[in-house]
């Protein structure tokens, strides 16, 4: 699921991501991998199993005396996880600043099978393989800082991703994957259904009779799938300033926790959301440097973190 920033608008620190995830367009573009995203997490699987790494899954972990003897532990989750699974081994303080750590608006998704493309008022934006539904800008700020707020409203900004203009091999004849998502308040219970969909048709005139099937997940219902995504907040935290610099509680190290060859690595860290995948890259750097005196890895170059 894609995420960006999301918050209060205009704001510094959306703007500064904003400003990155622009950049990253017109260089690169936003890839879509062929296949579909799961086919990173295989990628990424098979280099792990190779080195000898194993996976667990299917297992909801309630405590740290569950994990295995390691060297180094790396937690990919949300501070309210972390505190939750750490227990009383936590000293107060920092237990206090994890429940300070403030999250953000939830998405509310809703996966669509539709029967052909998209029936775009402008042609095209059927060109493009993710697209972005927010109205003027004046009307992106109101929706966007609504749902902050913890107000809904009937015209949210949307998320539209459609694979298939991409990456051909997801479409079958007369069958075409569509998801999307709107920023709702965190923990919003309601099927985003046909909010969206109207959404959609307001920019697609005669989208809904392409619709053969369509799910809702809520943004309550997203904590359920995932407890990392507290409230239905994907992106792991409200976009603030504070919350950009100092995340999740102000340390010199915030990956390192208090607890020995314990590390934090998740969207909850710097950089946060959007760029979250440098998140476990630096958490690990910290690692090594800290518990192993590895201050490079090899056959890498000098590293931001050590400078």
């Amino acid at each position: 699921m894609a995420a960006h920033a999301v918050g209060k608008l205009p704001s510094l620190a959306s703007g500064a991501v904003a400003m990155l995830l622009g950049h990253l367009a017109h260089g690169t573009g936003w890839p879509i991998p062929e296949g579909g995203s799961a086919r990173i997490a295989d990628a990424l699987a098979r280099d792990i199993t190779a080195a000898g790494g194993i996976f667990h899954t299917d297992h909801d972990v309630t405590s740290l005396d569950e994990l295995p003897r390691a060297k180094v532990v790396l937690l990919d989750t949300s501070p309210r996880t972390f505190a939750r699974i750490a227990g009383d081994r936590l000293p107060a303080g920092y237990r206090r600043g994890l429940a300070r750590f403030r999250y953000g608006p939830a998405a509310a998704k809703v996966d669509f099978l539709v029967s052909e493309p998209i029936p775009w008022a402008n042609p095209a934006v059927g060109e493009a393989a993710t697209v972005h539904l927010g109205g003027t800008q004046a009307e992106m700020f109101r929706a966007e800082t609504a749902a902050t707020a913890g107000i809904r409203t009937q015209e949210p900004f949307v998320l539209l991703v459609d694979p298939a203009q991409a990456d051909p091999s997801r479409a079958r004849p007369g069958r075409r994957p569509v998801w999307a998502y709107a920023h709702v308040p965190n923990g919003d219970r309601t099927d985003p259904t046909e909010m969206i969909t109207a959404r959609i048709e307001r920019y697609a005139p005669g989208f809904t009779d392409t619709v053969i099937h369509r799910r809702g997940i809520s943004g309550a219902e997203l904590d359920a799938y995932n407890p990392n995504y507290v409230g239905g907040d994907i992106g792991a935290g409200a976009m603030t300033l504070w919350q950009s610099l100092m995340r999740p509680v102000p340390r010199f190290d915030p990956y390192r926790t208090p607890l020995t060859r314990v590390y934090l690595c998740s969207a909850s860290t710097p950089p946060g959301p959007s760029v979250h995948g440098m998140s476990g890259y630096l958490a690990a750097l910290s690692a090594l440097r800290r518990e192993f005196g590895i201050r490079t890895p090899p056959g890498l170059g000098p590293l931001p973190i050590n400078r």
